[in-house]
């Protein structure tokens, strides 16, 4: 008791500064309650098991390389992103056939895990391109922007 007589200024110094921390810690938890959470959520869950390799990217970019200038692909997430500047001498629903090639190149499990963007654009004919186009991972087929 003499001690506690003796050290009682530090002991309620001390009680304070440990319920101002755990306010604080509270007062975070209530503005920032997810912050320690991964940013894709559970979303991603499975991606391990269907993944896209380098060596996938560099087939799906072989399989439009012929109507192609250049082209990438890059994953993010679920969605595959296909970007690619198609040859001079393609029209729009051509170009489109690229696409349904692209998807070629992924196996059902691939299609059916993974959203794919494509996005297809030609320096010389801005009326009608870019063209965009996306398959949704539950759908079997692209859907396309409509023409300008």
């Amino acid at each position: 008791m003499k001690f506690i007589k003796k050290h009682i200024n530090i002991i309620v110094w001390i009680t304070i500064a440990l319920a101002l921390l755990l306010v604080a810690i509270m007062i975070k938890g209530f503005f920032f309650p997810s912050d320690n959470k991964v940013i894709y959520g559970t979303r991603l869950e499975g991606r391990d098991k269907v993944k896209i390799t380098e060596k996938k990217k560099n087939e799906i970019k072989d399989a439009i390389k012929d109507a192609t200038k250049s082209s990438t692909v890059r994953v993010a997430g679920r969605i595959i992103y296909i970007v690619a500047e198609v040859n001079e001498d393609m029209s729009v629903d051509s170009s489109k056939e690229l696409g349904n090639k692209a998807l070629e190149s992924l196996s059902e499990e691939e299609k059916n895990y993974y959203d794919v963007q494509v996005m297809l654009d030609k320096t010389s004919d801005q009326d009608h391109f870019p063209i965009i186009g996306y398959k949704h991972h539950t759908k079997t087929a692209i859907t396309w922007t409509k023409n300008r």
